[in-house]
């Protein structure tokens, strides 16, 4: 590969994960970024230097010259606003983007048509929810005909070390009140209310949350009903947070002082583990089911897993022009997740 990859946010967690897993197929052709550049030099540095530091702010950049030999963009930051993307696709390099928030990727699809012109690829859900969630959909709806809901749930480790802005999302989410269309219906929904009981590492209660990929999935997928639900590894702390909504006090947790104090807190004084699963549950008109899950253990190094995958696809395969999510572009879905085992042998897929 002549051109290179840039890892907007390559020295954060999940940005030098991808870095790690990529360099050892690309050596010297990925370029990590972010605003500080002695960040970047000193994991370029961890790196034996296999990888291009570079100091990048998204949001304020005047020199675009450090996009002239990039053949790809992988954003690990969320962004205000959609400039950056814009001017990526103008140059005709592709982007990938492991955001989670609904609101963003929404403006990102716009750019679909601007995509295709300028013979751009652009994948978005890369990651675990959104990311496997939708690969999982899109593989339960395949192998049945007449799909009428799909069930997801997401169980996450409170003992997974997460960013601040990751944990000031969950906290914001935890109070939200969301719109989702239902059988051709909009209907508003309640985070954190109608719990259902599944088996995932334990048989326990997971509630509505507004994860991106119900929304995507129902635009995508000819299915009338998605419903995404998570919970904690910890029962105690997801039925405490239940109760805490329903009593209305779980507004509390979208002041920012509150979230300050409360993200200390989690580092602090960590509990559970960094266990994270996903399942998902199709049913058809006839009341019969199908039911498929993996589960594993650091969610970061998962999504990371994801993006590097989804980035040799990009990189490799003749991928279709325009902007799409990842369960539009990956054929082999089970073929795809077994891939992710190269980089961790605990990740369990139970597939049939």
């Amino acid at each position: 590969m002549k051109r290179k990859i840039l890892i907007v946010g390559g020295y954060g967690a999940v940005g030098s994960s991808i870095a790690e897993r990529l360099m050892k197929v690309y050596p010297h052709h990925i370029i990590i970024a972010g605003r500080s550049f002695s960040k970047a030099q000193a994991k370029a540095e961890e790196f034996q230097n296999k990888v291009i530091p570079q100091q990048l702010d998204v949001n304020n950049l005047k020199d675009f010259s450090v996009l002239n030999e990039v053949e790809l963009v992988i954003m690990c930051l969320d962004q205000q606003n959609t400039d950056f993307v814009e001017y990526c696709i103008s140059k005709g390099i592709s982007y990938l983007d492991i955001s989670a928030d609904y609101q963003n990727l929404q403006e990102i699809e716009k750019l679909h048509c601007l995509a295709e012109q300028n013979n751009s690829t652009v994948v978005l859900s890369v990651g675990l929810a959104p990311g496997i969630t939708n690969l999982l959909a899109q593989y339960v709806v395949s192998q049945m005909q007449n799909v009428e809901s799909i069930d997801i749930f997401v169980l996450l480790g409170l003992g997974e070390k997460h960013g601040d802005h990751a944990y000031r999302w969950t906290f914001d989410n935890v109070d939200s009140n969301y719109t989702l269309k239902i059988h051709d219906e909009e209907k508003t929904l309640k985070s954190f209310t109608q719990p259902l009981k599944t088996n995932l590492s334990g048989n326990r209660n997971f509630y509505l949350f507004n994860f991106s990929d119900q929304h995507v999935l129902l635009n995508t997928l000819d299915v009338p009903k998605v419903q995404t639900r998570m919970a904690f590894d910890v029962e105690w702390f997801t039925e405490l947070t239940a109760f805490l909504r329903k009593l209305r006090i779980t507004r509390l947790f979208r002041n920012k002082k509150v979230q300050g104090f409360a993200i200390q807190s989690f580092k602090n004084f960590p509990m559970g583990t960094d266990v994270f699963g996903v399942k998902v549950i199709a049913k058809d008109k006839n009341g019969n089911s199908k039911g498929v899950s993996v589960k594993g253990n650091n969610e970061g190094r998962i999504t990371a897993s994801v993006a590097a995958e989804i980035a040799v696809l990009v990189l490799d395969e003749n991928l279709p022009k325009g902007v799409f999510h990842s369960h539009q572009l990956v054929k082999d879905i089970p073929v795809f997740l077994n891939r992710l085992k190269n980089y961790d042998s605990g990740f369990q897929i139970n597939i049939q």
